[in-house]
């Protein structure tokens, strides 16, 4: 390979899209956004490599980023790639090393945003805070005592099957399908008759007097509340980042506020008793995933 270049190749595989930028620090360029191919562990290695080599046209790309669903293990293998499922058991670093000259660093997406928030955005200085990365599922990723915190299993923030109702029978009882953004986009999209598309869907929302679709919306922004609230009951957090596409929507994350901030009417034992965080947008909103990836491959390589 010519050269060596500042700039990371971040990739982060949703189970919508994967989305790839060429990163440094905070910069940002060359983004790109493709449909998450729904295809066998081969095909789909296929597409990263492919993926990998366009852009090394542009760049002498030493070091790729992957931010994934799922629990990741400490030598680069996932387990349980979420709404990719053909990732489980698949040991990302190796597949991709052996068929390019790149060095390969892979994270949950969750604590990838999370790590690229502590390093550069609204978690820095934060000694323990997490995010919340609202996408096609719910991730978690913790920050404590200064660290990014991965756990003995390495499912730390693995809140999709966190129960939310018992008294559903199904997959509905959990976080995972409640707070997924890309349900609640395609619900509302049913309703006004429109296509999924974040944006215009939430254009809708806030200009038409649709009590359905406002009841469904509030109920999102309820159920989010409701997670917050339940985190810091067990951690004792500063503040709360929220990130994913529709970190975007600053009405959203306005009304979870006031949600979380109700919660505390209830009783007053409970402002006596927990302690209010903050809670805002992701200031990389979408791209704190890709961000924090990057930052992940030069903590490795200084580590190694």
């Amino acid at each position: 390979m010519k050269g060596k270049s500042m700039w990371t190749l971040s990739i982060d595989i949703g189970g919508t899209y994967i989305k790839s930028a060429l990163i440094m620090d905070t910069q940002i360029r060359e983004k790109r956004q493709i449909e998450t191919p729904k295809t066998d562990k081969d095909n789909f290695i296929l597409v990263l490599v492919e993926l990998i080599r366009s852009y090394q046209q542009l760049e002498p790309i030493e070091f790729v980023g992957f931010s994934v669903p799922g629990a990741v293990k400490e030598a680069s293998t996932v387990f349980f790639g979420g709404a990719v499922a053909c990732l489980n058991e698949v040991n990302l670093k190796q597949e991709i090393e052996k068929q390019l000259p790149v060095r390969v660093f892979v994270e949950n997406d969750a604590k990838a945003a999370v790590l690229g928030e502590a390093s550069f955005g609204h978690l820095k200085g934060i000694e323990n805070g997490a995010g919340i990365i609202l996408g096609t599922g719910v991730g978690v990723g913790l920050l404590l005592d200064g660290q990014v915190r991965k756990g003995p299993h390495c499912q730390t923030g693995e809140v999709s099957f966190l129960i939310q109702d018992r008294g559903i029978n199904g997959a509905e009882s959990f976080a995972g399908i409640n707070l997924s953004a890309v349900r609640l986009v395609e619900e509302l999209a049913k309703l006004f008759q429109c296509e999924p598309k974040g944006p215009l869907v939430f254009d809708y929302l806030y200009q038409k007097e649709d009590e359905q679709a406002q009841t469904l919306y509030r109920t999102y922004c309820n159920q989010v509340a409701i997670l917050c609230f339940n985190i810091q009951c067990l951690l004792d957090l500063d503040k709360m980042i929220i990130g994913g596409g529709i970190s975007k929507q600053k009405r959203l994350i306005s009304d979870i506020q006031k949600n979380y901030e109700a919660i505390f009417s209830v009783s007053p034992m409970i402002e006596q008793t927990i302690t209010k965080m903050t809670i805002e947008a992701a200031a990389f909103e979408s791209e704190a995933n890709l961000i924090g990836a990057a930052k992940g491959v030069r903590l490795n390589e200084i580590s190694n």
